[in-house]
């Protein structure tokens, strides 16, 4: 009987104006692991515990690339990176490339929404121009990236040493503690200025559709000296996966974790010449960001509460994938390993339950699933999955594998989280396995150990390989 007039609801939105319909405030974070106190992390986040106590938090949320550029434009586009090509880092242009995809933020607004965006939701924090038209409203609120000088010194003595290269591969430093407010920069520039503009939505008469996207904890590590106060650094220490499975391919492990390597001061040839200063003063600045977003997403929620629209308003939080803090011997994304493939998830419906879910979840089902919550039609070309009944069965079933995917040079990596267990293969460009991996992640959590000759394996390896194929091919459809 509920769940028969969930539905009717939904069916009468669909004719209502788009006044009456929900609103939908849609919180993105950048290289954003599950490492919140809410998912039993030792970081204080208490704004995101609010929000994960009002709402459904999503235990077994993946993205389908764990790669900013990929994944962003999967989620808002509705198709795998499998589908569409667009695997790359930046994936710059993609626009010229698909000039007709119906993305998230496009389908809103033709819908009677009022689409504004501010910071980083698709790739870079320019979304006004990569969408354009598409947005009704694009913030730009300024702030710093770096504040003291000495960040940027040796960055800048590099870049003038080497003329003829592309300056954005000399950085500054991979951390920097300044004890200035956080609006000095850039996330919390942003944070005020949603705020304040969610007070001015609410006073409207306009659905809105709100993208708010935070950097941090993307690198360099940047947050305001209270932040890292917090902590203590000798309370830090690098995991204990530092392995990896037997016969992961070695240019599929981000060995030297390039994207880190460009800040000026990385230490040696790889990772594993880090210093333990080097490592803690990382892991520290990792979890001061994560406090410094909590913070910034929580000015942005009271501003939502105090505007009296939160009881018609939809949140959604998310990660656009993980990252490893030494795990592997490495750090950054760029793989298929569990810790990159896995984020952070949060919803809270106006009306609906709150509590926790282990089902499995894919990001890409976010644009059917808020689709359906507003009563919108769900484009054809989507290829996510609607959750919405999980919200009234927090126990039922998703999906029976979370799927991901990751080229590396001429390999490209498929991966499925199923059950107990993570199958990841990898394949030549004429399609012929090259290697794979089956781990059983209840037993070894940090993903170390492969099981694809253990016989007592065999019938959970076959039905892996079967899962994967099946999982590969619906991609590309």
């Amino acid at each position: 009987m509920i769940k028969s007039l969930f539905f009717f609801f939904l069916a009468i939105t669909s004719v209502l104006s788009a006044a009456d319909r929900p609103n939908v405030l849609f919180i993105a974070v950048d290289d954003l692991r599950p490492e919140l106190a809410t998912y039993g992390a030792e970081v204080k986040t208490p704004n995101l515990d609010r929000l994960a106590a009002s709402g459904v938090r999503f235990d077994r949320a993946y993205c389908q690339q764990a790669v900013c550029g990929a994944s962003r434009l999967s989620l808002m586009g509705g198709l795998y990176p499998t589908k569409t090509g667009e695997q790359n880092f930046h994936v710059t242009d993609w626009r010229q490339r698909h000039p007709d995809l119906l993305t998230m933020n496009q389908h809103f607004q033709a819908n009677g929404y009022r689409t504004l965006g501010t910071g980083k939701i698709y790739h870079g924090t320019n979304g006004g121009k990569i969408e354009g038209k598409n947005w009704d409203e694009w913030l730009d609120a300024g702030g710093e990236g770096y504040v003291l000088p000495e960040s940027t010194a040796e960055m800048r003595r590099r870049q003038k040493a080497n003329p003829e290269k592309d300056p954005k591969n000399f950085r500054g430093t991979t951390t920097e503690s300044a004890d200035v407010s956080d609006e000095t920069y850039k996330d919390g520039a942003r944070a005020v200025a949603a705020a304040d503009k969610i007070s001015e939505l609410a006073a409207g008469d306009e659905a809105f559709f709100f993208a708010v996207g935070f950097t941090k904890p993307h690198l360099p590590f940047v947050a305001p000296k209270r932040y890292w106060d917090l902590y203590e650094r000798d309370s830090f220490s690098m995991p204990v996966n530092r392995s990896w499975p037997p016969g992961y391919p070695d240019e599929a492990r981000n060995m030297k974790a390039g994207e880190m390597s460009k800040y000026s001061d990385y230490e040696g040839n790889s990772p594993v010449d880090f210093s333990d200063e080097l490592n803690k003063r990382l892991i520290h600045g990792y979890a001061a960001c994560v406090s410094y977003t909590d913070a910034n997403v929580g000015k942005v929620l009271d501003a939502l509460d105090a505007s009296g629209a939160a009881e018609n308003t939809i949140v959604v939080f998310w990660g656009d994938h993980g990252w490893k803090l030494g795990d592997h011997s490495s750090w950054c994304k760029h793989t298929n390993f569990e810790v990159d493939t896995r984020v952070p998830l949060m919803m809270r419906v106006p009306g609906k339950e709150s509590g926790a879910t282990d089902a499995l979840v894919e990001l890409i089902d976010l644009y059917p699933t808020l689709c359906e919550l507003t009563g919108l039609s769900i484009p054809d070309h989507l290829q996510g999955k609607s959750f919405v009944p999980l919200l009234s069965d927090l126990s039922g079933e998703h999906r029976s594998s979370a799927y991901s995917s990751y080229p590396h040079g001429k390999t490209m990596g498929h991966s499925i989280r199923m059950g107990d267990y993570r199958y990841t293969e990898w394949n030549d460009q004429k399609g012929k396995k090259t290697a794979k991996v089956l781990t059983d992640l209840v037993v070894d959590p940090g993903e170390e150990s492969n099981l694809i000759r253990s016989e007592n394996h065999t019938a959970d390896l076959a039905r892996a390989r079967a899962e994967l194929r099946k999982r590969v091919a619906e991609a590309k459809k």
